[in-house]
């Protein structure tokens, strides 16, 4: 079985992807990861929530990784500041007997996609 971690470690590498396409993937991905953590925290599942939450973890190093500071500036900043707020978040979901600290990080992640699709890659660079 793939290493989930290394799936995401390898987007845009072994696949064909545009950045903009990879970063699609990346966010689609901790998506699905952390929505596989509240599946997992809610069936009280503490060993799958935390493979879940490292993945998601993963993910975020890698989006946070690409960012490109100069080029995007105040916005790539503010996303780097976001990532770490999300990472710190992730780290309390250990002592958090609620899903509330993943609900507050997918609804986060879900504006970041909502805002990257909204980029037309013909028209804009594709890294941040």
């Amino acid at each position: 079985m793939t290493n989930p971690t290394d799936t995401y470690s390898n987007v845009g590498q072994e696949q064909d992807l545009t950045p903009y396409q990879a970063v699609q993937v990346l966010l689609d991905g901790a998506l699905d990861r952390i929505s596989a953590a509240i599946s997992a925290q809610q069936a009280n599942n503490h060993a799958e929530r935390g493979e879940a939450v490292d993945t998601t973890l993963t993910i975020i190093g890698l989006l946070q990784d690409s960012l490109d500071k100069e080029q995007g500036g105040e916005l790539a900043e503010n996303l780097d500041a976001l990532y770490d707020y999300m990472t710190r978040r992730l780290a309390h979901v250990a002592v958090d007997k609620t899903p509330k600290t993943l609900e507050e990080v997918q609804e986060l992640v879900v504006k970041i996609r909502d805002a990257w699709a909204e980029i037309d890659p013909a028209k804009e660079p594709a890294q941040l």
